[in-house]
């Protein structure tokens, strides 16, 4: 093992057992037998076998001591002391259609589910009207089991009178896991590059993923802002928190401006609008030709996992960043991470129709992201 300026650097299970037998030919003479069949030879393996194990652990302590090396709890005590916090799974939320006779009262909690009993319940009371209602309903667990297609909620679990059916017009989405080392890693980053408190604090709101700021200071109004004025551009993360957020750490007599206005109630119990923005999603489908013996649907998953967005199991992985754009050598280097590929070649296309292999600008109130029926994997 070896510690100084440039770091730990650990020996190997077979650097050890060199440096061992080196030191026995220095003891014993150069033609003393270290064959790994005598005793001699057995014994320095199996010291250094332990002794790989315990260098191994040594590293593992050296390296839990940083952010970028570190993982799991380790992890999470290094973004404490930056005052950041793993992100915990997030329910799936959507929008149910009941239908039913006319003024029938469905409380908070009506429960509903899929065909593969994956429950949901509404989170407000609702009445309904001409025939039906819409009201929003959450996942009952946590996760990415909770991102179910369309016109899949369709069981009633604790039945009604007055109500005949349900359904959901549109996917669910929004259910994720706890949040990964890597995808905690890409966060800490963005807080380190954090321009102000606020980006900061944004970026630790549950469910926001990155966010960016952008600012008028003048008195004239500046490339759209209105004078004396911010423009909170926030991916991810609930309307109301992330309202609550910027009107706590804005900065005194600056107006949040945005595509986006909430009402919160300050310290003095008076109601604000609260504007911010949310990044408009650019489509990304690829094309990949892929050489080797591979698995497809791993390298389609690497791909997916580097732009961002859904896989076919509901696993959304968060990908490139706001203004972050789509590098193709990029999206092959990802692709060629997976065992048994030789060769990739990419296209790319915002579209779906026409494909090329130039890299997709995307500006600054812009986030790419994909899916795994927009990427196909071929050989």
């Amino acid at each position: 093992m070896l510690l100084d300026e440039r770091g730990f650097k650990r020996k190997r299970y077979a650097d050890i057992i060199a440096s061992m037998e080196q030191r026995a030919r220095e003891k014993f003479g150069e033609d003393v037998n270290l064959s790994e069949r005598q005793f001699l030879g057995i014994l320095i393996r199996v010291v250094a076998w332990f002794m790989s194990l315990f260098a191994q652990d040594l590293e593992s302590a050296y390296n839990a001591g940083f952010v970028e090396t570190s993982e799991g709890v380790a992890l999470d005590r290094n973004a404490k002391r930056q005052g950041a916090t793993r992100q915990q799974a997030l329910f799936a939320r959507g929008l149910l259609t009941i239908t039913g006779e006319d003024n029938t009262v469905i409380n908070s909690g009506f429960l509903v589910e899929t065909a593969r009993k994956i429950q949901f319940q509404t989170t407000e009371t609702a009445t309904i009207v001409n025939g039906s209602v819409n009201v929003p309903i959450r996942a009952l667990e946590r996760g990415v089991d909770g991102n179910v297609e369309a016109n899949s909620i369709t069981d009633i679990v604790t039945p009604r009178v007055g109500v005949n059916s349900v359904t959901n017009s549109e996917a669910t989405s929004g259910g994720r896991e706890k949040e990964t080392d890597l995808a905690f890693k890409r966060r800490l980053d963005r807080t380190k590059k954090a321009e102000n408190r606020l980006v900061f604090q944004l970026l630790n709101v549950e469910g926001v993923i990155d966010a960016f700021l952008y600012e008028n200071v003048t008195m004239e109004e500046l490339n759209g802002l209105p004078k004396k004025s911010i423009e909170p551009l926030v991916w991810g993360g609930n309307d109301q928190e992330v309202a609550q957020t910027i009107l706590r750490y804005k900065a005194g007599g600056m107006q949040s401006f945005g595509e986006t206005y909430v009402e919160v109630t300050d310290s003095k119990q008076q109601p604000q609008m609260i504007g911010f923005t949310r990044p408009e999603e650019v489509d990304v489908y690829v094309n990949a030709t892929i050489t080797g013996n591979v698995d497809l649907d791993a390298v389609r998953t690497k791909i997916i996992e580097y732009i961002g967005g859904r896989d076919e199991d509901g696993t959304e992985y968060d990908g490139l960043g706001i203004n972050d754009n789509v590098i193709i050598f990029q999206v092959a280097t990802h692709a060629g991470t997976v065992a048994g590929v030789e060769d990739a070649v990419i296209q790319v296309s915002i579209d779906g129709i026409d494909y090329n292999s130039n890299n997709i600008v995307i500006n600054r109130k812009q986030r790419a992201v994909t899916d795994w029926e927009k990427v196909v994997v071929s050989q």
